[in-house]
């Protein structure tokens, strides 16, 4: 009997995040050419435990969400980045599509990890935000963009709910908004 090939299960898209160097031009443009939106702005998101491979690293970024189709996406400008292979992840010609996100059920998500690693996907950033820990992988060589992996929470799904929520009738005005906390 052949050996069992173990395949890493990303499972669906959960977004596409976009790099850009403005995020208000960025989402104008989206609501104009694609009637996405509206978006959440989270200037500053606040992360926590900012690690890059074993080391303190910057992740200071700013973060709109919206929907565009059935698709969440995430526009990102970045602010302070480091290590060095931190700022090289978000570096290049701007915009383009930074990474996909995915969300794991968290009995599976260290498992994942670990595979993606062994695979050469290599985690280069993890965070956490609102409790949750999220990781970056590096799999630009293989896609051209990296992996961002969530261990799936209630915090999560109900902000995405709630973008998703507002796309629903939304008539095209305000196409940019602060997140209200």
């Amino acid at each position: 009997m052949p050996e069992e090939v173990f395949r890493p299960q990303l499972g669906e898209p959960h977004h596409h995040a976009y790099v850009v160097e403005d995020i208000e031009a960025a989402v104008n443009r989206l609501a104009d050419q694609f009637g996405a939106g509206p978006f959440f702005l989270i200037e500053n998101v606040p992360v926590e435990n900012v690690i890059s491979r074993g080391e303190p690293a910057e992740f200071a970024h700013h973060s709109a969400f919206g929907q565009c189709g059935d698709a969440a996406i995430e526009v990102m400008q970045a602010v302070s980045l480091a290590p060095e292979r931190v700022a090289n992840a978000f570096s290049g010609p701007l915009p383009r599509l930074q990474h996909v996100g995915y969300v794991v059920p968290p009995p599976e998500v260290e498992a994942l990890r670990g595979a993606l690693d062994e695979r050469g996907l290599t985690q280069y950033l993890s965070i956490r935000v609102g409790g949750a820990e999220t990781t970056m992988h590096d799999a630009r060589e293989t896609l051209g963009h990296d992996l961002e992996i969530h261990a799936d929470n209630d915090a999560l799904r109900d902000f995405f709910a709630m973008v998703r929520a507002a796309a629903d009738d939304w008539d095209g005005s305000d196409p940019l908004r602060p997140v209200e906390t």
